[in-house]
C-alpha cells in the first residue's frame, strides 16, 4: 500500500546529491538491436543509440527548474524501408516546439526530444507545475484507465519515463493522508484538451481517488484503489466517457490486478482490462498495430489479461515471463525478459516478443517475432 504522507514528503523534498547543492545530473546511454522476422520471411535488424540527460537547477524557497534531453540515433531496416521515418519518430504529443530532427536521410535519422521542461514549486501544504512534465494519475500496475494525461503503450518497454505532457498541475496536501490534485493538458485544440481534478485519500488501509474532468471530447468521470488482501495485492481503476458533442456510445475503461511476492523473490501478477469499446471478434492485426493506446482504449480486444512471473535468481540476475492475451480477436503475445547486471551502473538485457493472431478465414498463427539485446549504462 503506497502511503499518502510519504508520497507528500517525496514530492516536496529537495534532493541534492551532486557535488553543487543547487544543481543535479544524470541520465543514461543504451544501444539497443532489434531483431524482427515476421511471415517466415528474412531478418530485419534496426539499431538505436538512445542516450538521456537529467538537469535539475534548484532556486530558493522549495523551487526548482527541470529539463530533460531524449537523443536517439535510428538506422537500420526501418530507416531504409518506411517513408518519412525521421518526421514518424519526431512526432510529439506537445504545443510547445521542443523536437529537433537534426539528420534524416534514408541511412540513418537524428533527432531530440525535450519530454520534459518545467517549473515546479513544491512547499509542505502544495506543489505546482508548470511546463513538459510526466502526470501520472494512474494506480494499477499495469493498464491504466484512470492516466488521462500519458497512457503508453505496454510494448513499449523502452521508454520507462514515458511521455510528457504539455500543462500546469498543481496538487494540494489537506493533511498528510489526502491530496488534490488538478490537471490541465495543451494540445492546441479545445476538442483535444485534457483538463481533470482528481481527489485521493486513505481509509481503511487502502489508498483510494475519484477524479473528473474532460478527456478530449469526452467527460470522464473515474475511480482507483490500491491496498492488501491478506498479503496479496488488490489494486483496480475504472473511468466512464461519454461524448459531450456527438451521439457516440459512451464506454467504460476498467482493469484490476493481483499480485504477490513469495519468500524467495519470486513475483506474480495477474490483470485484467475491459475496454467497452474493444473488438470481441476476429480483426487484422495490421490496422490495429496503428492505433497509439489512450485511457479510453488501451487494448483492442474488449477482454484482455496479462499474466506474469518474475523471479531473481542471483543478486545480478533477474528474469521474467509475461503473456499477454486479447479474448475474442484472439491474439496472444508471449513476452520474455532477461536481465544481467554486468557491473555498477551497466546492464543488459535480453528481450522477445512472440505473437500469435487467429486472422479471419485463416488459422490461429505466429505473425510475427522480435527480439531485443540491449547494453544500458547510467551515469
Amino acid at each position: 500500500m503506497a502511503s499518502l504522507s510519504t508520497e507528500a514528503q517525496e514530492l516536496n523534498a529537495i534532493k541534492k546529491d551532486s557535488t553543487f547543492d543547487f544543481f543535479e545530473f544524470n541520465g543514461y546511454l543504451k544501444f539497443m538491436e532489434t531483431l524482427a522476422i515476421a511471415n517466415n520471411s528474412k531478418v530485419l535488424v534496426d539499431n538505436l543509440v538512445h542516450n538521456r540527460l537529467n538537469f535539475t537547477f534548484y532556486t530558493p524557497r522549495g523551487s526548482k527548474f527541470i529539463a530533460q534531453f531524449r537523443n536517439r540515433i535510428f538506422f537500420g531496416s526501418a530507416v531504409k524501408s518506411i517513408p518519412n521515418y525521421g518526421n514518424l519518430v519526431n512526432q510529439y504529443d506537445g504545443v510547445l516546439p521542443l523536437e529537433w530532427l537534426i539528420v534524416n536521410n534514408e541511412n540513418v535519422v537524428i533527432n531530440t526530444i525535450v519530454d520534459r521542461l518545467y517549473y515546479e514549486y513544491s512547499n509542505i501544504k502544495m506543489q505546482i507545475r508548470v511546463g513538459r512534465q510526466r502526470i501520472n494519475w494512474g494506480i494499477n500496475t499495469s493498464w491504466n484507465p484512470n492516466d488521462l494525461f500519458n497512457s503508453y503503450n505496454i510494448y513499449d518497454f523502452d521508454y520507462e519515463e514515458r511521455e510528457g505532457a504539455d500543462a500546469v498541475s498543481a496538487s494540494f496536501f489537506p493533511n498528510y493522508m489526502s491530496s488534490i490534485d488538478f490537471a490541465y493538458k495543451f494540445t492546441g485544440k479545445w476538442d483535444t484538451d485534457v483538463v481533470a481534478l482528481k481527489y485521493k485519500f486513505n481509509k481503511y488501509s487502502y489508498d483510494f481517488q475519484f477524479l473528473g474532468g474532460k478527456f478530449q471530447e469526452f467527460i470522464a468521470l473515474g475511480a482507483g484503489w490500491a491496498g492488501n488482501i491478506g498479503m496479496t495485492g488488490f489494486k483496480g481503476e475504472i473511468t466512464y466517457f461519454n461524448s459531450y458533442i456527438s451521439n457516440i456510445k459512451s464506454q467504460v475503461s476498467l482493469s484490476t490486478s493481483i499480485d504477490y511476492s513469495f519468500s524467495n523473490g519470486t513475483y506474480m501478477l495477474g490483470t485484467y482490462l475491459l475496454n467497452t469499446s474493444g473488438k470481441n471478434y476476429l480483426i487484422n492485426p495490421s490496422i490495429t498495430a496503428l492505433e497509439i493506446p489512450n485511457a479510453m482504449n488501451l487494448m483492442p480486444a474488449k477482454h484482455s489479461s496479462m499474466v506474469q512471473l518474475a523471479h531473481p535468481f542471483t543478486p545480478v540476475f533477474n528474469a521474467s515471463l509475461a503473456t499477454i492475451y486479447g479474448f475474442g480477436i484472439n491474439s496472444l503475445t508471449v513476452f520474455p525478459t532477461l536481465t544481467f547486471g554486468l557491473k555498477t551502473n551497466l546492464d543488459f538485457d535480453l528481450i522477445g516478443q512472440f505473437y500469435w493472431q487467429e486472422i479471419p478465414l485463416q488459422p490461429f498463427q505466429n505473425i510475427g517475432n522480435t527480439l531485443f539485446w540491449r547494453f544500458k549504462y547510467s551515469f
